[in-house]
């Protein structure tokens, strides 16, 4: 997915995700609530986690906030696992 405004100075990494399939669901579900979202994949943790998450979900810094409170809703409701984790 390509963010239509943004370049690369302005996305933070915000969740690992523990699989592709559930990167793009994240993507998705943002992108539903109007936050632009991308993923991107990386070979290197930065990051703890047991699942070792290698798709990393980066949205703007102005969006940071609202992003973990959806990510952290679609864990608790089971739309996403919690294998992931959050940076």
């Amino acid at each position: 997915m390509t963010l239509t405004h943004l370049d690369a100075q302005d996305l933070i990494e915000i969740y690992g995700a523990s699989n592709l399939l559930e990167a793009d669901r994240l993507v998705s579900l943002l992108g539903d609530e109007g936050i632009e979202a991308i993923h991107r994949e990386t070979t290197m943790s930065s990051f703890p986690s047991a699942a070792e998450a290698h798709y990393l979900v980066c949205v703007r810094t102005d969006d940071k906030v609202r992003a973990l409170e959806l990510i952290a809703a679609a864990r608790t409701d089971g739309a996403i696992s919690t294998d992931g984790a959050f940076l």
